[in-house]
This record gives structure tokens, C-alpha cells and sequence, in this order.
């Protein structure tokens, strides 16, 4: 089998000087490992040191503490979305529920959204039993209504999730609860979730790859898996080539798919934009709340997130960047003044209370948006690898359950998880370029176009049902 190369060039690949000035990176251990200097041998290995594969890792070695496992990664644990994300870790889907229900079956979206919630437990009891400072608090979410179209919206989509939650899952909260706990300018109420927590990411990553460490994993930085396929890895680091072989080998690469010729089109790497502030003084925290610091986003279309951290910091966020052609990925997308600009408005829109604190960083990533928005394990049959991922932003949480049902298909050990829509799911491809340039940004001009429309007329516009929602 000839298995699978990436596209590898060292003259493009990112070092350790390129990292995004993130808040995160800021303030984690910054564990730096070395390429193997031999060739591993293992029973299992994984290809990427984000969530995916640090969450499978954990949950192998907790069903067969025997297993040999070897992680490997192009740059270092956490360089990529895992590393740089808003810090939710959500119960909440990014796939539809009434999509998913009518490809699968109303027990299987409900199955599927319960699991959810009991996993961002999970992922809370990790923290606290490993003692990971990571800022986890567990406020669950507010989006809030800022004008009439965004209420409807939102009202709307409370009374379609019926079918699946119960109003303690997710519910409707009037202007005056919602302004007991965050004063957001011009918001008439908001749908509220406990089921999510706001989470420094790479403290969490740190604290992942200390505890696998401490079990005996053999964790490789600044190593591409430039081949692979059925049993083998071919990697290339600082002291050249080495050939691994394992029994398993399982493909955690999300956004940076796209690098690799035959899945560049398995997923659209879509740039997201971060900002945060330095320290609220007390007099705005004050003003705006926030008190037990849920996360936040705004009734919008277009996509925003936001938490305040444990320090007192606002982290806002959000798309809005064109999608590049060809699935571009590099470290030069990483900022982008015009976004950036954008979402430091939208916050003080938002909390004009904040307008005069200072933003101490900027920085964003690429998240991997399957086609049909719907996150999948499986096994790829012409490479002899197991491949998961595909969270559309959502991967904090989500990639704890993947890496669960991971586990469960390497080990063999029985499992309910296995019966989730998750597994054995494979998105089709985008459609090739020029066509997938044209569609994601036509989509995302629409998505502009409606929030703008909605914000002026204050009722809800349609401009989007003509292509589908893509954002």
C-alpha cells in the first residue's frame, strides 16, 4: 500500500517563533519535545497532539493501561485549534438536530446531544481530580438577543430543540434574569444552557499531555508524518527521517487535512479571530457582571464567542474572514486586522463599558468544517488508519467523545458510544476549487448581508435559505 503523503516543505512549515500571540500561549508551560531520533515501535499511534489525540491517548491507556502509545506532532502539543480556541467546552452540537434526526433517527440525535451533556462533565471531572488550573468554570451559555430578529430566532430555535431537550437543557431567560447576570446594550433576553464551561484551553492541553507523560506516552514534537498507511509511519523531524510501525495508527489532524493531498478536500479549514482585553477594572466588571462567568455569544448569524476569564479578562471572538482558496493553512493567516477590527466593535457594541480597556493580544486558527457539518470517526479502508475529527469550532468537548469511542473501536471493549451517529460517519468531500472558494464566501457575504439587514429593519431576513446555511 502506498498509504498517504503530505505535502511537506521546510521552508513552509511553522517553528516555534510563528506560534499566535494568543493569550493562552501566554500563560501555559510551553512543553517543547523533540523528534524520535530512532524508530518507534508502538501499538498504537497517533498522528497530531490537539485534543483529538490527546483525549484518545487518555482514553485508551484508561480501558488498557498496557497499550505502548506514540503521539506525534508537526510543531507542539496544542499548536493548532486546540491551543488557540475561545475556551467553551460545549454541550452544544454544530450540526443540526432535525438534519441529523432525519438522516439517523430522532433516538440518535437525542442520544447523541445527552452525550454531550454528560461529557462536558467529564471533561470537569478530569480537571478537578487531575487538579489542572485551568481557569474551568462550569456557567453554562448565554446568546443574547440584541434586537427583535435575533429574540425570534432564538425563540424559535428553543421550541424546535424540544423534541430532543427539556427546558432545564435550554431555555428562554427574560431581560431582567439575563441583567441580574450580564448587562449586555440593547438585549431583550437570552437562550441560556448550563451545559457548557469556559476553560483557559491550553492549560488544559498542558494538563492532558502531563498526565499521559506520567503513564509512559511517547509524546514527538516538530515531527510530520509525511507517509503512512496500514501498520506504518513514515516521519520527518530535526534529525531526518525514522519509520514507525504500530498496530493502530489514528489520524487527528483536523484543519490540517487540508495539507495532506488526498483529504484536502475532506474538510474547509474557515479562519476564526480571537481578541482579549487586559484585566476589567473593578468599576467595569461592575458595570457589565458576569459574575459566574458564563460563556457568551450573540443572537447573531454570524458565528461569536466570548468568556471572561479567571483573571478578569474578556476573550470576544468570532468569523467572519474569507475562506482562502485552495484550503490555504499557514501561520500567515493568523492575524487579520480588518476582522480583528471588526470583532473588537462588536464587543464594545455589546459591553460599552469596556471601550477604554486596553486589548492585550490577537490572534486565530483555522477550524476543519466537514461538508455536512457533522463530526466523524472511521476507518479508512485505503490507508488502514482510523481518522476523527471534523468539530466546526466545537472541538473542546466534542473531542473528548470521539476520542472515547476511539478507544472503544481500537480496544474492542463494548460500548453504547459505538451506536452514536459519530461513529462510522464520513462526510463527503467540499466540491473542488473554484467551486468551493465561490460557495463558502458567497455564503459568508450572505451571512454578512442578513445580520445587517436584520439589525436595521429589527425582523428576520431569508437572504440565506436560497444556498443553505453554511455559517
Amino acid at each position: 500500500m502506498r498509504g498517504l503523503r503530505s505535502r511537506f516543505d521546510p521552508t513552509h512549515e511553522e517553528t516555534r517563533d510563528s506560534w499566535p500571540s494568543s493569550l493562552w500561549r501566554d500563560t501555559n508551560r510551553r512543553f517543547h519535545f523533540q523528534s524520535p531520533t530512532v524508530d518507534p515501535d508502538c501499538d498504537v499511534l497517533v498522528i497530531g497532539a490537539g485534543y483529538t489525540g490527546l483525549w484518545t491517548a487518555h482514553h485508551l491507556l484508561e480501558l488498557d493501561p498496557s497499550l505502548n502509545i506514540v503521539i506525534v506532532d508537526a510543531v507542539q502539543p496544542g499548536w493548532g485549534a486546540s491551543g488557540r480556541n475561545g475556551g467553551w467546552c460545549s454541550g452544544l452540537l454544530p450540526m443540526d438536530l432535525h438534519t441529523l434526526a432525519a438522516d439517523c433517527g430522532e433516538d440518535a440525535a437525542r442520544n447523541l446531544q445527552h452525550e454531550m451533556f454528560r461529557t462536558v462533565d467529564q471533561v470537569g471531572t478530569f480537571v478537578r481530580t487531575g487538579g489542572i488550573e485551568c481557569g474551568w468554570q462550569k456557567g453554562g451559555t448565554l446568546t443574547a438577543a440584541a434586537g427583535g430578529a435575533q429574540e425570534t430566532r432564538l425563540r424559535r430555535e428553543i421550541d424546535r430543540s424540544r423534541k430532543f431537550v427539556d427546558e432545564q437543557d435550554l431555555r428562554w431567560m427574560d431581560g431582567d434574569e439575563l441583567r441580574s447576570r450580564l448587562r449586555v446594550a440593547g438585549a431583550s433576553g437570552a437562550m441560556y444552557t448550563p451545559h457548557c464551561a469556559a476553560v483557559n484551553p491550553y492549560r488544559l492541553v498542558d494538563g492532558l499531555v502531563e498526565s499521559l507523560v506520567r503513564r509512559g506516552v511517547r509524546v514527538y514534537g516538530a515531527t510530520r508524518a509525511a507517509r503512512f498507511g496500514k501498520g506504518f509511519v513514515e516521519l520527518e523531524g530535526e534529525s531526518g527521517l525514522v519509520f514507525a510501525t504500530a498496530k493502530e495508527v489514528v489520524v487527528c489532524t483536523e484543519a490540517y487535512s487540508a495539507r495532506a493531498a488526498r483529504t484536502r478536500r475532506s474538510v474547509a479549514p474557515l479562519y476564526s479571530y480571537v481578541v482579549a482585553t487586559d484585566p476589567l477594572p473593578a468599576s467595569v466588571r461592575e458595570e457589565i457582571g458576569w459574575a459566574n462567568r458564563e460563556t457568551f455569544a450573540e443572537g447573531r448569524n454570524m458565528v461569536t464567542y466570548a468568556q471572561i476569564t479567571a483573571d478578569g479578562r474578556i476573550v470576544f471572538g468570532g468569523r467572519g474572514a474569507p475562506y482562502k482558496f485552495g484550503s490555504d493553512v499557514h501561520s500567515r493567516h493568523d492575524t487579520n486586522d480588518r476582522v480583528h477590527r471588526s470583532i473588537i466593535d462588536t464587543m464594545h457594541s455589546l459591553f460599552p463599558a469596556v471601550r477604554d480597556v486596553r486589548i492585550s493580544h490577537r490572534w486565530g486558527g483555522p477550524v476543519a468544517v466537514p461538508r455536512d457539518w457533522r463530526v466523524g470517526v472511521h476507518f479508512n479502508k485505503r490507508t488502514g488508519c482510523t481518522h476523527a475529527g471534523g468539530y466546526s469550532g466545537d472541538g473542546v468537548a466534542l473531542s473528548h467523545l470521539t476520542g472515547r469511542i476511539v478507544a472503544h473501536r481500537i480496544t474492542g471493549v463494548p460500548s453504547d458510544l459505538l451506536d452514536l451517529p459519530v461513529n462510522e460517519h464520513r462526510s463527503r468531500n467540499w466540491e473542488p476549487e473554484p467551486l468551493r472558494w465561490a460557495g463558502i464566501n458567497s455564503g459568508l457575504v450572505l451571512t454578512k448581508l442578513q445580520d445587517a439587514v436584520e439589525s436595521r429593519t429589527g425582523r428576520e431576513s431569508r437572504l440565506l435559505s436560497a444556498v443553505g446555511r453554511l455559517f
